[in-house]
């Protein structure tokens, strides 16, 4: 498997050997351009950013930090997840979708938005879900932050989902599903497991919930990680319509944990 460290190894034996090449050459023709020897240059450095850059848009590669994407089960077993909640209007509503379908899912909570919501929080765990860490602020900026911002954003978030609940999640989900160097840097030798999902609605995107669902069902394997959010027109008026669709296709949604085989909480 190709990861960002290996990445770099590979590009610090080539860069250098890139230039004994061009000094070789220098030597044996009496002279190298140097424009040619900076464009070479330069065409490797781009090459090495680029592909580092591109790569923090694909989490499920494991390039820059180990990200899990789906479950690994034989069993039509899947499990649903809501991120940039809790809303104080419709995740209530999702609760009651849930419970009617004796589903549990994880809400990938912004520790932001848990001040005001904190009893809904509470019921969330006492009905069988399970909160995850989804940052403190979900910045645009966040990929941005340096590595100590970001980990102090998400013990904060910590923090709070613990003074309220008792529980200190493992699962954290990156704002916009992109894990680059300082998000790796932040999560290392912490608790944290990275969580993605290898079924992207775009509930927040695509006006059309038929074809939002019929996306969603196309795709469904067993282990599936199904990426939805709280505060979506979808999810408030066609989660139900979900729910019985995946059921009919054999399909059982259990809780994240359970589907991992991996601990929900730290400690």
């Amino acid at each position: 498997m190709l990861t960002f460290r290996r990445f770099t190894l590979i590009f610090l034996i080539i860069l250098p050997g890139l230039n004994l090449w061009i000094l070789l050459a220098a030597r044996g023709t009496g002279g190298f351009p140097l424009c040619q020897a900076l464009v070479l240059n330069g065409l490797l450095v781009a090459g090495y950013l680029g592909i580092s850059f591109a790569m923090a848009f694909l989490p499920c590669s494991n390039f820059h930090h180990p990200v899990i994407c789906r479950g690994r089960t034989g069993e039509k077993s899947v499990s649903i997840t809501f991120d940039d909640g809790p809303d104080p209007v419709k995740t209530p509503v999702i609760l009651e979708v849930l419970k009617k379908h004796g589903a549990r899912a994880t809400f990938f909570c912004i520790g932001g938005n848990l001040a005001g919501n904190e009893t809904l929080l509470k019921k969330m765990i006492a009905e069988g879900h399970l909160p995850g860490n989804h940052s403190f602020s979900h910045s645009r900026w966040f990929d941005l932050f340096s590595a100590d911002k970001i980990r102090a954003e998400l013990l904060e978030t910590d923090r709070m989902i613990s003074e309220i609940t008792g529980k200190t999640p493992c699962f954290f989900r990156p704002p916009f599903g992109v894990v680059n160097p300082m998000v790796s840097r932040a999560l290392k030798n912490m608790h944290w497991q990275a969580v993605c999902w290898d079924i992207r609605s775009f509930d927040t995107m695509n006006p059309d919930p038929q074809k939002i669902k019929h996306k969603i069902l196309r795709r469904l394997q067993p282990g599936s990680i199904i990426l939805l959010h709280d505060a979506t027109t979808f999810t408030a008026h066609h989660l139900d319509e979900l729910l019985s669709a995946i059921a009919d296709a054999g399909y059982k949604v259990v809780p994240l944990d359970s589907l991992l085989k991996l601990p929900a909480y730290a400690g």
